[in-house]
């Protein structure tokens, strides 16, 4: 009985949350999210089965069918420890593995309405037009993409576990601000479970928000422990799983750890001391003006400011100061691009109250849905027709042109003239040969496996194909310059060595041809050779 009633109880709650979340939103709402998603992918370009989807997408078609990746060191290595911070996301896409391309299509697309649609919610709160609200919006995802900490953003160019992450946390967030605490756990749990950090450090910050309350007596002790609760006995057993498998005893030391891993692989969202100077103080000064407009405005998000910016500090000194791999795994920087957004929203905000407070001009504007439409289909005449003419570079592997990408191009060819079990080399950058080819790396540089068992012999392969190491001046992806110099070099006695150790074939550019091998394919730009 008792079992049957925990269960009801649940099934209200579920309902009740989606009632919440997804009541219908106003026409324009829907079409200015949709014209937004149009103009990131008109400045951000679109990615598939590249970037950051190289450590997602080739580990779903591996669970799919264990025969694909077999020396893949990056696969491998992965699967080695179970649960991984990819499990929940690979077994989500894994029914739907020969779907993946326009999976991934809609869930970028839906991922990305629905945080727009949040963060409108959001600002709504604090701007009055709309029209501003709706530019504030503008303003954080394009012109300042980017200008956080640790390199981390609301907006991908490709799907990935953060985009759907950051698209429920932002509710979560809405949540919290009605008092829904309950339901916010709810979200941000589910959040964690599909990308670790992106739940759990907002869950961090929303917890002490709430102790706050509770000091104040605002919000009960027992309304405290229940959204505690909530998401500890959800997704805080899934992170100690994790946690646990990250602690695996291994021979190298905390030291060597903390160079390969935070210092010369992730120095870009791991150490203050590497982010640009100038962003860094564009955050800065909006992160003040986001404690400044809200410490009169609302207490919750003052708060949150304010934890937030001490948060910060304090995982500076802990990890750059102190090297700590522990306080470093939480990636604290997640937190900035909400600080951010809040920022732009306070500019926002008191523009309006001191620029437009007695004027009626924004609510004139008629043709509203004809402009919004306008605009939208503008934006997919420039995506499909005039890419080339733009002032940029960009990628648009959407559908059918991605087979303009060259090195989409000679991956798919590969996946068909290759033995399934080649063992490839490529250049530093490179990410299009693992998903498209479906073929095994012996190290990638951008895929690298963070359990501690695998960190050491990563780092050793690096320097056997890139020759490149944690002890060199320069760091993370400022590294290519000299990799890609050695990799298109690769002498006979360095390629004998790779070919002892299992490597089968190399991927290079065209006008790079190695010192031995026999050329199996090639396009325009790039050239594949069997050792």
């Amino acid at each position: 009985m008792k079992i049957f009633i925990l269960i009801k109880s649940l099934f209200n709650l579920s309902v009740s949350l989606f009632r919440t979340l997804f009541q219908l939103k106003n026409k324009s709402s829907i079409l200015f999210a949709v014209l937004v998603w149009s103009l990131l992918l008109v400045r951000f370009g679109y990615r598939f089965g590249t970037g950051d989807q190289v450590e997602l997408l080739p580990y779903t078609q591996y669970l799919y069918d264990t025969t694909l990746f077999a020396h893949d060191f990056f696969i491998q290595g992965l699967n080695a420890s179970l649960p991984n911070e990819r499990t929940v996301m690979a077994h989500l896409l894994l029914p739907f593995v020969n779907q993946l391309e326009l999976l991934c299509f809609l869930l970028q697309f839906l991922s990305t309405i629905v945080l727009i649609l949040g963060l409108e919610n959001l600002a709504r709160r604090f701007i009055q037009h709309k029209y501003l609200a709706w530019l504030a919006i503008l303003a954080a995802l394009i012109p300042l993409n980017d200008y956080t900490l640790g390199n981390v953003e609301l907006y991908s160019e490709c799907f990935q576990a953060s985009a759907l992450a950051v698209a429920i946390v932002v509710w979560a967030i809405n949540l919290f601000l009605d008092r829904k605490y309950l339901f916010a756990s709810v979200l941000l749990s589910l959040a964690t479970f599909i990308q670790l950090l992106e739940g759990l450090d907002v869950m961090l910050v929303l917890s002490a928000v709430l102790l706050v309350a509770v000091i104040k007596k605002e919000v009960s002790l027992k309304t405290f422990i229940g959204f505690l609760s909530i998401y500890a006995f959800t997704s805080g057993f899934y992170l100690v799983l994790i946690f646990m498998q990250k602690n695996i005893s291994s021979e190298i030391t905390n030291q060597e750890l903390f160079k390969i891993l935070f210092e010369f692989r992730h120095p870009h969202h791991f150490i203050f001391s590497s982010f640009p100077k100038i962003k860094t103080i564009v955050f800065a000064l909006l992160a003040i003006s986001s404690v400044i407009f809200f410490s009169k405005r609302s207490s919750t998000l003052f708060h949150f400011s304010l934890i937030c910016c001490a948060g910060i500090v304090f995982y500076i000194i802990a990890v750059d100061g102190l090297h700590n791999i522990l306080i470093g795994n939480f990636q604290f920087y997640k937190t900035t691009q909400w600080l951010k957004f809040l920022g732009v929203v306070s500019i926002v905000g008191l523009a309006e109250e001191f620029l437009f407070r007695k004027t009626d001009w924004l609510n004139l504007l008629k043709f509203e849905k004809e402009i919004l439409i306008t605009g939208l289909l503008s934006s997919w005449l420039v995506i499909v027709c005039f890419q080339n003419i733009l002032p940029y570079h960009v990628p648009f592997q959407i559908f059918c042109l991605k087979e303009n990408d060259d090195a989409v191009s000679i991956c798919r060819q590969i996946k068909t003239n290759t033995p399934k079990n080649a063992v490839f080399i490529q250049p530093f950058d490179n990410t299009e040969l693992k998903f498209h080819a479906q073929r095994s790396s012996y190290v990638e540089f951008k895929a690298n496996v963070r359990n501690k068992l695998f960190v050491r012999e990563w780092a050793n392969r690096v320097q056997e194909v890139f020759d490149v190491n944690y002890e060199m001046k320069e760091k993370g992806f400022t590294l290519q310059q000299k990799a890609d110099e050695f990799f298109y070099h690769l002498d006979k006695p360095h390629l004998d060595l790779l070919k002892q150790k299992g490597v089968t074939h190399l991927f290079t550019r065209k006008k790079f041809p190695p010192a031995e091998g026999t050329l199996i394919l090639s396009n325009n730009t790039y050239a594949v050779y069997q050792l």
